[in-house]
């Protein structure tokens, strides 16, 4: 310990380990070259030794650290209410009436549009919704690298309640179309930034389960509007609530912002020292605080003197394994969107409306959602791979954990778990949806399909739902991490783009084909995971690299954690 302690001190101070001091006084050409230009393998070396120092023991969280997670994870809420209430739309009567879908009773001379027709409105609807989240996530990096975190998230809110507030006020379904890119594109632009905002600011020992809460903010806003929607669908102009409700909760994120810091390796990596402190003051105990500054500065002094990151070495092996994480992190989340939650969670309405009726896919959707609101609870209990105790997490809250001790299981556990519980869910749904169904079995049959679409649920609620953002959030280097974190985004973006264009359409040719292709994707992700992810729970960002470098694929897995 001693040994590397002192390079680093010499290494700090700007000069050479002691042992080379004789060879530099005979070669002076080559001492001059290593003054102007720094030895990056002295600095890893100091790295290495500041982490060494890290107490792992200590668990302690200030309460405020939850009220920022909770903030930036409004962005989420904002997403999940789209979802449940744009989904809803398609079997509110007021709806159909106004855009040509279906006839009111005293109408008479009303043409309702084929049902060709309303699958493409339908696709287009939530297609353009995905097409412009892929964009913001591609143009967030701009503001996210240049400005900061909560200028990005800013930015993201006020173009979703510019975007929302027309989506609300559309008399026809081209008003309805351009809205709906510009409300993705916020959207985009927050799932791009919020998930990272929160990571960076969280301490490593919470930093998966601050970051989890993104997802649950998702369930939640879905939640929300799935019970409101029962109330809405009675009222012919509900639908316009279900479109534009959600600005309550992006004017409240822009407001809650202006009380909150900015994030520490933003303002390190500007050299805003003084800042980073007052930031990390609020989110740190005192004793916590000068360690996390000295690792952050250490990190930002690495990022500098190797350069601003071009796109080539985004994608460069050579550079920490950059191009087998960049692939890592598009491919999880494509295979998240590919799995089919978006299609059942956007369509779920239109799913049991052939079993249950308008009224009843309603009641069977928001039954969904709310498993898939308490499952998500599974993974902030378990997505840390150490022990810890709830006290320590809240410590002004023990009351109501009482000092329990609770035995984690990290990232990869999760995402392969869940995987199987998906695809064992996914297989008979899909049978019983190919099955002709007779006039007294069609409820029958709408159960099972209920019954196996929650199971689907709960194990994408604790798995690939909230741990891929997780995972890709904390998996980059600093000077990377803006270009390679709006990759894995626009990803996602792109497939739910894809996926809520094709599934109006597909699902009408072969509901269990759908269901079939889902489930053969989610084999393959699991097993994906399964040989080829590293675990970084509670890892700081040279652990992480480590991780990368070393990690082998073997069956069976060696290392779970």
């Amino acid at each position: 310990m001693s040994e590397p302690t002192d390079m680093t001190a010499v290494a700090m101070a700007g000069g050479a380990p002691a042992s080379d001091a004789t060879a530099a006084d005979d070669q002076p050409e080559k001492l001059e070259s290593q003054t102007s230009q720094p030895d990056k393998s002295s600095l890893k070396e100091s790295i290495i030794s500041h982490n060494l120092e890290r107490d792992h023991s200590d668990t302690r969280a200030k309460p405020f650290i939850w009220a920022l997670a909770l903030t930036a994870a409004l962005g989420g809420l904002i997403f999940g209410y789209d979802i449940g209430g744009a989904g809803a739309t398609f079997v509110m009567d007021g709806f159909k009436y106004h855009f040509g879908w279906a006839c009111a009773p005293d109408d008479y001379e009303c043409v309702p549009k084929s049902q060709r027709q309303i699958d493409i409105e339908t696709g287009l609807i939530n297609g353009l919704f995905g097409t412009g989240a892929a964009f913001g996530a591609l143009f967030a990096p701009l503001l996210f690298n240049n400005k900061g975190r909560k200028p990005t998230i800013n930015f993201g809110a006020i173009a979703f309640t510019i975007g929302a507030a027309l989506q609300a006020a559309a008399v026809s379904m081209p008003m309805l179309y351009i809205p709906r890119l510009l409300s993705g594109f916020g959207i985009g632009m927050l799932s791009m930034c919020s998930p990272v905002y929160i990571a960076e600011c969280a301490p490593e020992s919470h930093r998966g389960q601050l970051a989890t809460l993104w997802q649950l903010a998702i369930t939640s806003g879905i939640v929300l509007v799935s019970i409101l929607n029962i109330w809405l669908a009675d009222w012919q102009e509900g639908w316009r609530i279900s479109y534009g409700g959600n600005i309550v909760f992006s004017l409240a994120l822009v407001g809650l912002l202006t009380i909150m810091p900015e994030s520490p390796h933003f303002l390190v990596s500007n050299e805003r020292f003084d800042d980073a402190r007052e930031a990390l003051g609020k989110t740190r105990f005192e004793d916590q605080i000068d360690w996390e500054l000295d690792e952050l500065k250490l990190e930002a002094k690495n990022a500098r003197e190797e350069g601003v990151a071009n796109w080539g070495e985004v994608f460069d092996d050579t550079n920490k394994k950059m191009r087998t994480r960049v692939r890592t992190g598009v491919l999880l989340q494509s295979f998240q969107q590919l799995s089919g939650i978006n299609a059942i969670m956007f369509y779920a309405p239109n799913i049991l409306q052939d079993f249950f009726g308008s009224k009843g896919s309603i009641y069977g959707t928001l039954a969904l959602n709310i498993i898939n609101f308490f499952a998500t609870f599974i993974t902030i209990f378990s997505i840390e791979r150490c022990k810890f105790k709830f006290a320590d997490i809240t410590s002004n809250f023990d009351v109501f954990f009482s000092h329990k001790s609770f035995s984690a299981v990290g990232r990869v556990f999760l995402l392969f778990t869940g995987g199987l519980v998906m695809l064992v869910a996914l297989i008979p749904t899909a049978v019983l949806a190919s099955v002709d169904s007779e006039e007294g079995s069609v409820q029958a049959i709408g159960i099972g399909v209920t019954v196996f679409c929650a199971l689907y649920v709960i194990g994408f609620a604790y798995s690939w739902g909230p741990v891929v953002w997780v995972v890709c959030a904390e998996m980059f280097p600093m000077r990377e991490r803006g270009k390679a974190t709006s990759l894995t985004t626009f990803s996602n973006w792109f497939w739910t783009c894809i996926v809520g264009a094709v599934f109006p359409i597909a699902s009408t040719a072969s509901l269990a084909g759908c269901f079939g292709f889902f489930a053969a994707v989610v084999f393959v992700a699991t097993t994906f995971v399964y040989l080829f992810l590293p675990e970084t729970a509670n890892l700081t960002a040279p652990e992480i690299d480590e991780q990368y470098l070393t990690h082998k694929a073997t069956v069976p897995r060696k290392k779970w954690n």
